[in-house]
């Protein structure tokens, strides 16, 4: 091999790289192939070729000219395709664009699980053979600018200035015509076998050029001025013929000619949308471009195909595959729904929101902006890009400012041709501090629990409750996490320990214990509990005001030297109701050895308070009142349990009682 050689096969090499890529992994890629006679022609000896070039082409929609039959189109599905990619190919019907005694078809052939093709029909064309047409849908879309229209051609084959190239330039002036009735925008792709010798000929520039109904003018990928008919600048574009002598019925010949291509809509080479893939998506099939004038396989070598695949491309057909990498249009993949849960008034409510471009590689990267945002609402100005697998990261906000439930639909306008506006619900609800106190009706953070005067093994225990005041659904319930006493000579105890609660609407109540075991005689005790509240943990959570309770018990004298007077009771006591369980009325008894204020109400058992039977200054003796299961306002109350709380002179007594329907 001379120096010289080794260099134009070094540069053939760099062309073929540059305009031979492998396609992506998920690429839609469509090849236009004139599959010669098939199968009129040695059918048996050219399928082995026919599944070894399928094998390495990684078509996904084939546009085919020179079919001979409905029987050919079966037998390219059942013994090519369907042999080398079982079960992943499908195809359109046959349809006859020739007739007479060389009569010629064409047929999409395509798989299901990348695109649907529908519409397949043909038109007449002046002088010529018709055009076959179809809409590829690819899988996943259903708007019209997410397509393409395929239109497959074969024109009249014949030199340059003859009377061929006019008829060619007749026919391109029909397809033309035919093309600008298109509407507006439509992506299309013009393939097949133009018999073309250079972009000076009639009916190519009939397809490109300007005209005042631009909706049919083609775009060539390749934009080649001048000869492509045996011009060794563009070797490695020209597409027949693969074969160079010995070559049975093929034109033979070697590679010279440029005759099949692709060209699109010029809105498919502007880098938007459905497009040509622009990585150097569009090729001649096997062409390394160090075959000029020589067979696909010359010299025992090519350098874009294995040489299987290159002996394979010669046997096949006379003509070279084209390949085009179709760019998809872009797809929004964000959810349809944000929730910011539940924050407190004046926290920072945030929730972060991914925009992706859910199509399938290569595809046109997603622009979109947030077009609507409701009010309450925040999201990012200005206008963002999504290329596919690299999403956009946004941070969306609720305003916290007031208390309420907040809603409301976020509006993205996109380019992705099947989700123009796609809306988004957001919704939060914000909740006011929660309140804590001792008392069901009124903030109190203090409160004095008086187990009373009582001798050695009789004082009961009493009931803190801790309530969370004005609790409703829009306020945030009331976290206890702590409880300590402290004085009292460690007398004082929270039956079972203290457990941490979170209070709603109903109180929450720890039993406190006083311990009179070897107590001092005739002494009060005297501690405090205290209450450590927060919000429960939610955003925007703090930590609340401490509740206090005062903790009193005394213990009686050893003797009592007082004279009592008759029918007078010697000690305060708060007696069980009778009946217990009760079902119109119960009475509830006390005693007071010295005159006091008394205050005696019920509580039901979310701690509210229902009724009040005493209050004011009672005087010494044994008192009664009936309770007849009403409220304050004489309304009937429900079967449950209720709480009497008794409270004289320092001293706090509870009794529960049940009452039945």
């Amino acid at each position: 091999m001379t120096g010289r050689t080794r260099l134009r096969l070094a540069a053939a090499a760099l062309a073929a790289a540059a305009f031979a890529p492998a396609a992506p992994a998920h690429a839609l890629t469509v090849v236009t192939w004139n599959l010669f006679q098939y199968p009129s022609y040695a059918v048996t000896a050219r399928q082995p070729s026919f599944r070894t070039v399928v094998g390495a082409l990684g078509a996904d929609v084939i546009v085919a000219q020179e079919l001979t039959s409905a029987a050919g189109v079966d037998s390219f599905l059942a013994n090519v395709l369907n042999v080398v990619e079982p079960g992943q190919w499908a195809s359109t019907a046959y349809f006859e664009v020739q007739g007479g005694s060389f009569p010629e078809g064409m047929a999409f052939f395509y798989k299901p699980s990348k695109v649907s093709v529908t519409f397949a029909s043909t038109f007449p064309v002046a002088a010529g053979r018709s055009v076959m047409f179809a809409r590829v849908t690819p899988v996943g879309y259903t708007a019209l600018a997410g397509t393409f229209r395929i239109y497959s051609v074969h024109l009249k084959a014949g030199g340059p200035a003859t009377s061929d190239s006019a008829t060619r330039r007749l026919e391109a002036t029909t397809i033309r015509s035919t093309l600008n009735n298109v509407p507006a925008g439509t992506n299309f792709l013009l393939a097949g076998d133009f018999n073309f010798y250079g972009a000076y000929e009639g009916g190519y520039v009939r397809l490109t050029e300007s005209q005042p109904d631009n909706d049919g003018r083609c775009k060539d990928p390749l934009d080649l001025p001048g000869t492509w008919h045996a011009n060794p600048g563009y070797a490695i574009h020209h597409t027949q013929s693969p074969c160079v002598s010995g070559c049975g019925s093929f034109s033979g010949g070697g590679m010279d000619d440029r005759f099949d291509m692709i060209l699109t809509s010029m809105n498919m080479q502007d880098l938007e949308g459905v497009d040509l893939w622009p990585s150097a998506g569009y090729y001649a099939f096997g062409n390394d471009g160090a075959h000029y004038n020589n067979a696909i396989d010359g010299g025992g070598f090519n350098l874009v195909v294995p040489l299987n695949v290159a002996t394979a491309l010669r046997g096949a057909s006379d003509h070279l595959p084209v390949v085009m990498v179709v760019q998809l249009a872009p797809k929004i993949a964000a959810a349809s729904r944000v929730d910011f849960g539940t924050v407190i008034v004046g926290a920072t409510a945030e929730q972060p929101f991914e925009v992706a471009n859910g199509a399938t590689a290569p595809a046109d990267e997603l622009n979109y902006s947030f077009a609507s945002v409701p009010a309450g609402f925040t999201a990012p100005g200005g206008a963002f890009t999504a290329p596919v697998a690299i999403p956009g990261n946004h941070v969306l906000g609720m305003s916290t400012a007031s208390v309420g439930a907040k809603s409301g639909t976020l509006t993205l306008s996109t380019d992705a041709p099947d989700s123009l506006s796609k809306p988004v619900q957001l919704l939060g609800t914000v909740v006011a501090h929660a309140a804590p106190s001792l008392d069901s009706l009124v903030v109190a953070l203090d409160d004095t629990l008086d187990f009373g005067t009582h001798a050695a093994g009789e004082f009961p225990d009493l009931d803190a409750r801790v309530h969370n005041a004005g609790w409703n659904a829009l306020q945030a319930r009331l976290s206890v996490t702590g409880a300590t006493i402290s004085g009292g000579d460690g007398r004082f105890s929270i039956v079972g320990g203290f457990t941490p609660a979170l209070v709603a609407g109903a109180a929450a109540t720890w039993s406190v214990r006083f311990d009179d075991a070897g107590a001092a005689p005739d002494t009060t005790y005297e501690a405090t509990l205290e209450f450590a509240t927060a919000d429960e943990p939610l955003p925007g959570a703090t930590s609340l005001a401490p509740l206090t309770v005062r903790l009193l018990a005394t213990t009686t004298p050893l003797t009592n030297d007082a004279p009592t007077a008759p029918g007078v009771p010697s000690v305060l006591r708060f007696l069980p109701p009778r009946p217990n369980p009760a079902t119109r009325e119960a009475t509830f008894a006390f005693d007071l050895p010295r005159p006091a204020e008394v205050a005696l109400e019920i509580f039901d058992l979310a701690g509210r308070r229902v009724a009040t039977l005493a209050g004011g200054e009672w005087g010494a003796g044994r008192h009664s009142r009936v309770w007849r299961v009403t409220d304050d306002d004489g309304a009937r109350l429900g079967a449950g349990l209720y709480f009497a709380r008794f409270t004289a002179g320092g001293h706090r007594a509870i009794e529960r009682l049940v009452v039945l329907p």
